[in-house]
C-alpha cells in the first residue's frame, strides 16, 4: 500500500490548466504525446457523456406530440423512408441542445434540479458519475485505496452533504428523493439491517437489471485504457446497484469503452473500430457468464438483437423502432438492455456515423438522455471532444460549473493521472 500512496501523490501536473487544447488538436513533444492523447480521449468520454445527457434531458419521457411542437424536433420516421447518406447528414444537422422550459420547466428529482434550466443542463445520468468521481477523489485525498462496493456505498450516502448539494436549499429534497433506492441499498452494504433504513440491494427496482451501471460506472474505463478485463472487474466490483445479468452487461459495456479510448477510427471505414469494441464486450467475460449451461449470456443476446434489428430494417428507422416497440412493450425503458440496444442499433443503421447515430438515438423517444449519454461516452472516447461543437461543450461545462461547481477538464486530468500511475491497476479498485 505504501507504493500505491507514493504513486498517487506524484501528480503535480494535474494542477496545470490545458485551455483550448481540450477542444482541438495540439502539437506535443514526443515524450509527452501519449499522455496528452490519453487525456484528450478521457476528456472526450466525459464531455461526450455529459453532452448526451443534456442533449436528451429536455425530451426524456415526454409526450411525443408535445416534442414535435419544439423547433427542429426529432423526426417521426414513417414506413418506407430509408436512412441514406443524405439523411444521415440531415440527422447530424438536427442536433440541438434545448432549454427545459417548454416541456420540463419545474425541477425533478431524476431530471434537472433548477427551474427554467438552460441548454446544457444535466440530469441524474451525469449526477451518478459525479458520485463515482467523488468516491475516487475521497480515496485519493485520504490515500485509502482500493475503492470497492463499500466505498461506493459510502459515497452515495455522503455526497449529498457536500457543498455542491447542501449549499443549494432546493437540492436537498431532490437528492433525498432521487437517491432513496441507492441509499437504502448502500446502508445494507455497509452492514445496517434496520429495515426502516436499509434494504438488500437485490430488491432495488424489483430486482430488475437496470442501466444504473451505465449511468454511474463509465468513467472507470478511463482508469484502464486498453485493459478491458480490468475495466470490467472495476465496474462489476463497485456495482452493488446492478442486479442479475445487468451487472455483467453493464461491466462489459465499460470494458468496451476502455478499448474505445485506445482506437483511432478510419474515417472511411469507422465500422472496423466499432467491431473491435463490440468484440471486446463479447470476449471480456472473466466470470464465465457465457459458460452457464442452458442459458445465453445477455451481452451476446442483446448485441445480436441490436445488430439484427438494424440489419432487418432494410435501412428504415421506422422498422427498427417498430421491432423495439414490440420487444420492449412491457419493459421499463431504463432496463439495462434497452440503452445498450439503442446505442448499437442506431450506430449500425447509421453506418457508424457518430453524430447521426446520436441524433437517431433521440428519435425513438423514451429514455432519451440515458441513450445519448451512453452513446456520447463512446463517441467522445473514440474521437475526442473535437467531434462535438464547441458551443455544445461550453454550454455543458458552464452548466456543471454553475449547478455543481464541477469542472470537466480537471476531472479528465484527474482520471488520466490515475491511469498513468505505475502501480498495478487492481489496487485502485478492490473487491
Amino acid at each position: 500500500m505504501d507504493r500505491v500512496v507514493n504513486a498517487l501523490n506524484r501528480r503535480g501536473f494535474l494542477k496545470t490548466a490545458t485551455g483550448a487544447a481540450w477542444f482541438g488538436t495540439t502539437v506535443f513533444a514526443a515524450d509527452d504525446s501519449a499522455r496528452k492523447e490519453r487525456e484528450r480521449r478521457i476528456s472526450g468520454l466525459l464531455y461526450g457523456t455529459a453532452f448526451g445527457d443534456a442533449f436528451g434531458g429536455p425530451i426524456e419521457f415526454q409526450d411525443p406530440d408535445q416534442v414535435q411542437k419544439l423547433p427542429t424536433p426529432p423526426r417521426r420516421w414513417r414506413e418506407g423512408y430509408v436512412l441514406d447518406r443524405q439523411e444521415r447528414t440531415a440527422l447530424a444537422d438536427r442536433i440541438r441542445l434545448r432549454a427545459y422550459d417548454p416541456l420540463r420547466p419545474v425541477p425533478e428529482s431524476y431530471g434537472q434540479w433548477n427551474p427554467h434550466a438552460a441548454p446544457g443542463t444535466i440530469t441524474d445520468d451525469t449526477r451518478h458519475k459525479l458520485i463515482l468521481l467523488y468516491a475516487l477523489h475521497q480515496a485519493d485525498r485520504r490515500n485509502r485505496w482500493p475503492v470497492g462496493a463499500r466505498e461506493m456505498a459510502q459515497a452515495f450516502l455522503d455526497w449529498p452533504a457536500e457543498k455542491a448539494v447542501s449549499g443549494n436549499p432546493g437540492y436537498g429534497p431532490l437528492a433525498a428523493d432521487w437517491l432513496e433506492e441507492w441509499q437504502l441499498a448502500a446502508r445494507w452494504i455497509l452492514g445496517e439491517r434496520d429495515a426502516r433504513r436499509a434494504r438488500p440491494p437485490e430488491r432495488m427496482w424489483q430486482g430488475l437489471p437496470t442501466c444504473c451501471g451505465q449511468m454511474t460506472s463509465l468513467p472507470l474505463a478511463a482508469l484502464f485504457p486498453g485493459r478491458p478485463e480490468e475495466a470490467y472487474l472495476a465496474a462489476w466490483r463497485i456495482g452493488f446497484f446492478d442486479n442479475g445479468w445487468g451487472r455483467d452487461l453493464n461491466a462489459a459495456t465499460v470494458a468496451g469503452l476502455s478499448v474505445a479510448l485506445t482506437l483511432t477510427p478510419d474515417p472511411s471505414a469507422p465500422r472496423e473500430a466499432w467491431n473491435r469494441i463490440l468484440a471486446a464486450m463479447r470476449q471480456c467475460d472473466p466470470f464465465g457468464y457465457s459458460k452457464i449451461r442452458w442459458t445465453q449470456r445477455a451481452v451476446d443476446r442483446w448485441l445480436d438483437y441490436a445488430l439484427r434489428t438494424a440489419r432487418e430494417s432494410g435501412g428504415q428507422p421506422a422498422r427498427m423502432f417498430a421491432a423495439w416497440d414490440t420487444e420492449f412493450r412491457d419493459h421499463a425503458k431504463w432496463e439495462a438492455q434497452i440503452p445498450f440496444v439503442v446505442m448499437i442499433g442506431c450506430l449500425s443503421l447509421c453506418e457508424f456515423d457518430p453524430l447521426a447515430s446520436l441524433q437517431l438515438s433521440q428519435e425513438w423517444g423514451w429514455d432519451t438522455d440515458s441513450y445519448a449519454q451512453l452513446l456520447g461516452a463512446f463517441v467522445g472516447a473514440l474521437y475526442g471532444p473535437a467531434i462535438f461543437r464547441r458551443e455544445w461543450l461550453e454550454a455543458v461545462e458552464s452548466g456543471l460549473n454553475r449547478d455543481f461547481g464541477f469542472a470537466l477538464r480537471s476531472e479528465a486530468e484527474f482520471l488520466a493521472g490515475l491511469a498513468e500511475d505505475s502501480h498495478p491497476r487492481r489496487q485502485l479498485i478492490g473487491e
